[in-house]
């Protein structure tokens, strides 16, 4: 079979079943597995998939949301990348995490499927991202969706009571700002109430946050910096703001 024929072949499958392996496709095309992963990267090198472990799945399942990353999801990416590596070191293999909303969890869950995690999330970017990683055992947090040019979240008081079934060990904040007085603060009044019930599900919190988010103020309080553990975030931050957060007895990764 030439190769053009194949393509159109596992393309039609995907359309079908969503996700394809290369020994199962190697055994229906009657190629090797060799010829299989060569054709799953010609169909990656023209958009049309993305390889996961083992096999690939159809780029369009995700381009419909990915796609639409704001400006705001993009800043700073850099340093959010980083922060993700660093806090993907916290996660041990069969971990039960929450990620919460936002761009820099967004970039760890990028990260996540090469070992056994069971993750909880109200963000469907995050869903997303996880939904075809064989080794993530996904529960998605349900609710009203609220959508805006940044963020497809679920929120309201069906995920607070979702949220009040389950315990898990880590969760992975978001926040729009971080002060020494005024505590975490997001923009958006409402989902103070979800991220609340987050900290509460969980046995220890991590804050990610990156250095330009913090000693500025948002709209509405989401927690006290006593509710955070430990705080991940880039060397942008100054040393005398490091060190105001440490005399607070407030532990801080810096990468």
């Amino acid at each position: 079979m030439i190769q053009k024929r194949r393509l159109d072949t596992i393309m039609g499958i995907l359309k079908d079943e969503g996700m394809v392996d290369v020994k199962t496709l190697s055994q229906r095309l009657e190629v090797t597995e060799k010829t299989v992963r060569l054709d799953l990267k010609e169909l990656e090198n023209q958009n049309l998939v993305e390889r996961v472990h083992g096999g690939a799945v159809l780029k369009i399942q995700t381009m419909s949301l990915s796609s639409r990353k704001s400006s705001r999801r993009l800043s700073h990416l850099e340093q959010k990348q980083r922060i993700a590596r660093r806090a993907l070191t916290l996660i041990r293999q069969d971990d039960v995490i929450l990620l919460d909303d936002g761009s820099t969890t967004q970039e760890l869950a990028n990260l996540l499927g090469d070992f056994r995690v069971t993750v909880l999330t109200n963000d469907l970017l995050i869903v997303n991202e996880l939904m075809y990683k064989p080794n993530v055992t996904l529960y998605i947090i349900g609710g009203l969706v609220r959508r805006d040019s940044d963020s497809y979240i679920v929120t309201g008081e069906d995920a607070i009571q979702f949220l009040k079934k389950y315990r898990v060990s880590k969760l992975f904040l978001g926040t729009s700002t971080v002060d020494t007085k005024e505590g975490l603060m997001i923009f958006n009044y409402g989902d103070n109430f979800t991220k609340r019930a987050f900290i509460d599900a969980a046995d220890q919190v991590i804050c990610l946050a990156d250095s330009s988010k913090f000693e500025r103020t948002a709209f509405t309080k989401v927690a006290r910096l006593d509710d955070v553990d430990t705080f991940v975030t880039d060397s942008g931050l100054d040393q005398d703001v490091i060190d105001r957060y440490e005399g607070l007895g407030k532990k801080l990764i810096v990468v």
